[in-house]
């Protein structure tokens, strides 16, 4: 008797490994950390090329405002915590964070940040 049930236990312990995921498990991948390459760069110092990819301008001199990742497709992602990304400024980095919705749209809340040489 022990044996079956053993056996029973097993299998839907298998049966569970091969179920297929739901829409929820979709749903928790969106919020899954996500790793970029890009330069650091403040928003004011974004250049817009005619195929619409974006660049930083490594003449720019402008000290304000918001810090942004131009990454290596073109595409500007904001940073929430700005703060992490001030001593890589102007510098190719690698990027580990949270994908996260806010009113001011999407942005990303950097948990490392590592220089690209």
């Amino acid at each position: 008797m022990r044996r079956v049930c053993w056996m029973f236990l097993v299998f839907l312990g298998f049966a569970g490994l091969m179920h297929p995921q739901s829409s929820t498990s979709s749903m928790q991948d969106s919020t899954q950390k996500m790793t970029v390459t890009g330069t650091v760069c403040r928003a004011s110092c974004v250049r817009t090329a005619g195929n619409n990819t974006s660049s930083c301008d490594p003449l720019c001199t402008d000290q304000t405002g918001e810090t942004v990742l131009v990454d290596d497709q073109g595409n500007i992602k904001k940073i929430a915590n700005q703060d992490i990304c001030s001593s890589h400024m102007g510098k190719h980095v690698k990027m580990t964070g949270m994908p996260m919705q806010s009113e001011n749209g999407q942005s990303i809340q950097i948990s490392e940040v590592y220089d690209l040489y």
